[in-house]
């Protein structure tokens, strides 16, 4: 069991790691994820078995398919327009949680290296506001970039998609 998700884990990090931008890619990481969730909480690859017993991490999942926290975005796009090969370009996605439940982000992640994402870490209770602040690295791109972070909280649904958009020109001189 414990050789499976290993196994899975590890294609579902190559595959992470070799694609930037690739919805194709995408999809099959997150049937990976999915997968490999089902085989930690006792799953079988066929089907879902249930257990009589309700645990702690059952419930956990539970009122995660059932939390009244909510985002609500600024935006979920931003086109950073052109900039030079090399240059990095920084931007906040704000949100606002207009649910009734403290919202807890568990993961950000980026679909290319050159795309780091930071998030608030504490809870944001109803009508607080929390932040992710996304870093991308025009080093060796060229062309339209479009990475993608996806966001992973206790929200319905469960995961929201931001995007950047912009073009590096191979030409210019960097900004300083």
């Amino acid at each position: 069991m414990k050789t499976k998700i290993s196994i899975l884990s590890l294609v579902a990090f190559v595959l992470m790691l070799s694609g930037c931008g690739n919805a194709e890619m995408d999809k099959r990481l997150a049937n990976l994820e999915r997968r490999v969730n089902q085989l930690e909480n006792g799953n079988v690859a066929r089907g879902t078995v249930s257990t009589p017993s309700t645990t702690a991490s059952s419930q956990a999942v539970e009122s995660n398919l059932t939390s009244n926290a909510s985002f609500q975005w600024e935006s979920t796009v931003h086109n950073f327009g052109t900039i030079a090969q090399g240059e990095v370009v920084n931007y906040t996605f704000k949100f606002t949680n207009n649910g009734t439940e403290d919202l807890r982000i568990q993961s950000t992640s980026a679909s290319c290296g050159c795309t780091v994402p930071n998030h608030t870490k504490e809870p944001v209770p109803p009508g607080g506001t929390g932040e992710i602040v996304v870093r991308f690295d025009s080093k060796g791109k060229s062309g339209q970039q479009s990475p993608v972070i996806t966001v992973v909280a206790n929200t319905n649904p469960k995961q929201v998609r931001l995007s950047l958009r912009g073009f590096v020109q191979t030409n210019a001189v960097p900004q300083p």
